[in-house]
């Protein structure tokens, strides 16, 4: 499922079978009808074709030296589809994030088919991402709405011959972790094994996950390992090297480390000095001006700045190769980028330098 070389659909008829079930629509998102059985058939003639032309990378990343590499695309960020070619080489999978799940566990959709479009052009399977729209997970309190939400993610994948998905529920909810276990393990008993599933994990979360149950039934964890400082916290690193290389070592005495992927920030925050009030700087919007200005703070390895009256915090090229590095020396399964939208050249050389091309 993870290979490049991937045989895809045009996106008319990507588009033409997704109206067999629910309508898909950028411009009015729908919800997804979860009464429609999918056509098996189908769904494993594709996943046929997917296996076949594999060769990169390996479920969960046990048996590849290569690590994987995860870029998500935020719907709200405003960039031309076709900024993913420079990032095609530099991606074994993208994770949009277009879905979320109502109360009730229909999907709410605002998938923009000009990056769709994009990601088939240039050969990039995609893991869409998944998250809630309530931001209290509602549809996991009781077995029908988490099975109505089973279904969608279901009908969603097998209509439009995603790769699998990806779960965000944030924030996390200890009181519902016995609810979203049961969730994930229904969900992987309704796709087909060869579906990918990742589940975003927040860290120092109050013990939300049961990562012992969690861990044979998702391929993957996606560690959040950023945000260390950001907005309602005091000025500091977006990431220090230390503070994500002990939130490696604390995931990995629970899963093994062939299924996590380590989060990494293509961008900085900026504060009036002396307040809370962060303002997120993507790495292509960090002006020269600032650049100049920067120091590494050899405590956190991260680059920093005072410009007037602000303090800056960022992620720069050598940031994210120690993180690549961590990454390797702790036998991951990849790495995750939040978020593609936010890089430039600079970041997909460093990319492709550390690690190497995907396709």
């Amino acid at each position: 499922m993870n290979a490049r070389g991937i045989q895809i659909l045009s996106l008319a008829s990507v588009i033409l079978m997704a109206g067999c079930g629910a309508p898909m629509s950028h411009a009015s998102p729908s919800k997804h009808s979860t009464t429609t059985k999918k056509t098996v058939s189908t769904r494993k003639n594709v996943q046929s074709t997917i296996h076949k032309t594999a060769s990169k990378v390996t479920t969960g990343g046990a048996s590849s030296k290569k690590l994987a590499v995860i870029g998500y695309w935020a719907h709200h960020k405003a960039l031309p589809a076709s900024s993913l070619s420079a990032s095609a080489h530099s991606l074994t999978y993208i994770s949009p994030f277009w879905y979320t799940l109502t109360s009730s566990g229909t999907i709410k959709d605002k998938m923009d088919t000009a990056v769709l479009a994009a990601a088939h052009k240039f050969h990039i399977p995609i893991i869409p991402l998944v998250g809630d729209s309530t931001g209290r997970q509602a549809f996991l309190s009781s077995n029908a709405t988490r099975k109505t939400a089973v279904q969608s993610i279901d009908h969603l994948i097998a209509t439009m011959h995603y790769q699998g998905v990806d779960i965000d529920f944030e924030p996390p909810h200890t009181s519902l972790k016995p609810e979203l276990t049961a969730f994930m393990v229904q969900l992987r008993d309704s796709l087909p094994s060869s579906d990918r599933i990742l589940i975003d994990v927040v860290p120092h979360s109050g013990g939300a996950y049961d990562y012992a149950k969690l861990a044979p039934e998702v391929t993957g964890f996606q560690l959040m390992s950023y945000d260390q400082h950001s907005r309602g916290t005091p000025a500091g690193p977006v990431a220090a090297l230390n503070w994500v290389s002990s939130l490696a070592t604390r995931l990995k005495k629970v899963v093994p480390p062939s299924k996590i992927y380590l989060g990494v920030a293509l961008y900085g925050y900026e504060w009036p000095i002396g307040t809370t009030h962060a303002v997120t700087i993507p790495y292509d919007a960090i002006t020269p001006a600032i650049k100049a200005k920067g120091v590494w703070n050899t405590r956190y390895q991260e680059m920093t700045a005072h410009i007037g009256g602000n303090v800056y915090w960022w992620e720069n090229r050598k940031g994210i190769a120690q993180k690549i590095a961590l990454a390797k020396k702790d036998h991951l399964a990849g790495i995750a980028l939040w978020q593609v939208g936010y890089a430039n050249s600079a970041i997909y050389h460093e990319l492709l330098k550390n690690i190497g091309k995907q396709s």
